[in-house]
């Protein structure tokens, strides 16, 4: 991809420079000095962005922002006819990440990578796909200087000050989440967060589309979009994020990587730094204007893990993830399952089974944990794209794997799958799976949904925030989808069991068919079927308000009981406020460690 020649004149050069988070222009000074002295005819954009520490801007508007002022440039070149022959853009951290989207967008939407609603007022029509910039092609070069490629996360790379408060702030971030709907623009390029997992899916189908357009007639009067030459700087000594967050292993394959010696993520970009600023403004200008001949010679491989290589073959994916309070071991029976029932097709099928872990049940119940989980899911399915670009995919899922990739496909435009199996679902029975269903192309082809007989977990707990719509968990695994019965949309009710009965063997089959052609079982072909729900489960299903205040009562009881059983020794005043004090703490202790490990 790397294709294209660096000019040596810098007559109609634009040069758009993007500063960090909580930086402003002023900040990028050196980098600005060092690029006029290189191109001295260059004209220089350095936008203000709303990047302060309480911005709550999206990256997106940012994004837009940006696009608008180059395109301002763009016209009032055409104006003068003086139009640009080349643009450069450089960006520092957040701004690094900015202007790969930056360029992203500049090349023009693609339908298995939309960009989303906030850029409905960039489409000419409704409906349409967003057009590529008039001067998307003229995009020869982006620089990152500490480009946050994955996104940042709290680790033992940020030092002993900046780790609790970044964990204040992000809990903070949570609180007004919950509160307001909006959030800080920091936590929107975590890892794994809307925008960086978008950014990368985007990135790997536009590299994917030059692939499939080789050999094709292009007009050589100008190069193709996507064909930027992209450069990350890496600092030796990065205090903020470590090596797997600035090197993106899945979309940054194509990039140059040079190292820059005794730099960390702030003073990368201090080239007047007296000890050290030389060799980085030596390496800056090699990032600006170096051949392609010199970036591969002082190019280095940045990370001991190796760049995903495609596999054309694969044709076909399947997901298959756990719940909560679960290991995930039965998952990788099901895909052997899957993989033995396609037959002749085997060859063509891969399988995804890994674990986000043991996630007991109290993280559960925060809507920022589980979104942590919807986070490593994307995570996993961006890798996945990468690896099987030919392939489609499918998803089984239960208990919490069921909300993993339910709030996916509402958070990510970019996510679509094939075939979806849910059991022991944590879905609320309201779930439009329509606007997928009927999306163009549709976002999901089919879904079949098993509902048990006796999930006393989904009626008894999900369906309480459902019932009084404090969270996105519902009973699908309990009631089944209002929307069930309708175009794809299947459901199998009731299959003989607890919250587990759907992926016991005998259901094995069932799934894998499903998975293979998208066609439901037939009504009379389920194993372990009964015709009604358990009284019990369903009753007291009705009514999870009052299952909590029996066991709210019951646990208060127990507590009581030990008040009563120490007040009746014959122990003194002292001794007997210590032994309260103790048993208190130790019963409080063992119920903590209940919900926080089971």
């Amino acid at each position: 991809m790397n294709t294209q020649p660096v000019l040596n004149d810098s007559e109609n050069t634009l040069i758009v420079f993007l500063h960090a988070y909580s930086h402003s222009p002023k900040n990028l000074e050196d980098i600005v000095s060092a690029s006029v002295s290189d191109f001295p005819n260059a004209h220089i954009l350095c936008p203000l962005l709303p990047t302060s520490v309480i911005s709550t801007k999206s990256p997106n508007s940012i994004v837009i922002q940006i696009l608008e002022e180059i395109d301002l440039a763009f016209k009032a070149t055409l104006s003068n006819n003086r139009q640009y022959k080349r643009i450069i853009l450089v960006g520092h951290s957040l701004g690094a990440l900015l202007a790969r989207k930056v360029y992203v967008v500049a090349c023009g939407e693609r339908v298995k990578a939309p960009f989303g609603p906030e850029y409905d007022g960039q489409r000419k029509t409704h409906g349409t796909l967003v057009p590529a910039r008039e001067w998307a092609h003229l995009v020869t070069r982006i620089v990152l200087l500490a480009g946050i490629n994955r996104g940042w996360r709290i680790s033992h790379h940020l030092n002993m000050v900046r780790a609790p408060l970044w964990a204040i702030g992000l809990a903070i971030a949570h609180v007004m989440r919950a509160i307001t709907g909006r959030t800080f623009l920091i936590t929107t390029i975590r890892q794994g967060a809307e925008f960086i997992t978008e950014l990368r899916i985007q990135w790997i189908c536009m590299l994917q589309d030059l692939v499939d357009a080789e050999g094709l007639e292009v007009d050589e009067r100008r190069a193709p979009t996507g064909t930027a030459t992209t450069i990350q700087l890496l600092g030796s000594q990065d205090d903020l994020v470590g090596p797997e967050d600035n090197i993106d292993l899945v979309s940054g394959g194509d990039f140059y990587y040079l190292d820059v010696p005794k730099s960390g993520h702030e003073n990368v970009i201090a080239l007047s730094d007296p000890a050290y600023g030389p060799e980085r403004r030596r390496l800056f200008l090699l990032a600006l204007s170096g051949t392609v001949k010199q970036l591969e010679a002082e190019s280095i491989v940045p990370s001991d893990d190796k760049f995903i290589s495609p596999n054309v073959a694969v044709r076909r994916v399947v997901f298959v993830i756990h719940g909560i309070r679960d290991a995930g071991y039965w998952t990788h029976k099901i895909a052997r399952r899957i993989k033995r029932r396609a037959g002749p097709a085997l060859s063509d099928w891969a399988t995804e089974t890994s674990s986000y872990g043991y996630f007991p049940m109290l993280p559960f119940i925060f809507p920022w944990y589980r979104r942590r989980k919807v986070e490593w899911l994307m995570d996993q399915y961006t890798e996945a794209l990468a690896r099987f670009p030919n392939a489609t995919f499918s998803y089984v899922g239960h208990s919490n794997g069921t909300y993993l990739i339910a709030k996916a496909l509402q958070l990510y435009p970019c996510c679509r799958f094939d075939n979806i199996v849910f059991a022991g679902s944590v879905v609320s029975v309201s779930y439009d799976w329509r606007q997928l269903l009927d999306a163009n192309p549709p976002r999901v082809n089919a879904v079949l949904n098993f509902v048990a007989s006796r999930d006393w977990v989904v009626a008894f707990f999900p369906k309480l925030f459902q019932m009084f719509r404090l969270q996105d968990l519902g009973s699908a695994g309990h009631d089944g989808f209002t929307l069930a019965g309708t175009t794809n949309v299947h459901e199998r009710k009731y299959i003989d069991g607890g919250h587990g009965a759907a992926i016991g063997e005998e259901q094995w089959n069932l799934i894998a068919d499903f998975v293979l052609s998208g066609k439901p079982p037939s009504e009379d072909g389920i194993p372990n079927q009964v015709s009604k729900r358990s009284w019990f489960v369903r009753t007291f299903g009705s009514f999870p308000l009052v299952v909590w205040l029996i066991i709210a009562t019951f646990l208060a009881l127990i507590w009581f009981g030990i008040l009563l059983i120490i007040k009746s020794m014959p122990l003194g005043p002292v001794t007997q406020g210590i032994a309260i004090g103790v048993g208190t703490t130790v019963y409080c202790l063992i119920i903590w460690l209940a919900i926080t490990r089971l």
